[in-house]
């Protein structure tokens, strides 16, 4: 239960993070005070998403691992969309990333591997369904919709 709980507490950091730098970008920002700490942000999530991947691919049989990993694959699909307003060239750093391109283009393209495995695992798993629920889903739906 306590891996469960920090799986999702790190995870939703990482969501709001994501969201809050992406935010950021669309404001005229100084790359004078910015423009490392974007860099740095953009590469820790990379890092970040990437090894709780790896974690949750080892710990399979974790509780909950299905809603673990549907939050992982939406938490990189952000980090996508980010990658991709980076890479766009229409926010105020633009003329800084340049030199960064091929870097962010093979990271973008491993989250885009990343993302279809995680939704092609995450399609294999929901349809096994796990033994181990005691309650199925649509039994779920219909206590809380009470």
């Amino acid at each position: 239960m306590l891996q469960n709980i920090v799986f999702q507490d790190n995870i939703y950091q990482l969501v709001r993070s994501i969201d809050t730098l992406r935010e950021g970008l669309m404001l005229d920002l100084s790359p004078d005070y910015f423009f490392e700490k974007t860099v740095d942000d953009i590469l820790f999530f990379d890092s970040a998403i990437q090894k709780i991947h790896r974690q949750l691919t080892e710990n399979q049989r974790i509780a909950g691992y299905l809603s673990i990993m549907q939050n992982l694959h939406s938490c990189d699909r952000r980090y996508l969309q980010l990658l991709d307003t980076v890479m766009s060239g229409k926010i105020s750093m633009s003329d800084r990333f340049p030199p960064l391109v091929p870097k962010l283009g093979a990271v973008r393209e491993t989250h885009r591997e990343l993302a279809r495995g995680m939704a092609e695992g995450i399609a294999k798993t929901d349809q096994g369904g796990d033994s181990d629920d005691i309650v199925s889903r649509n039994e779920l739906s219909e206590l809380l919709n009470f």
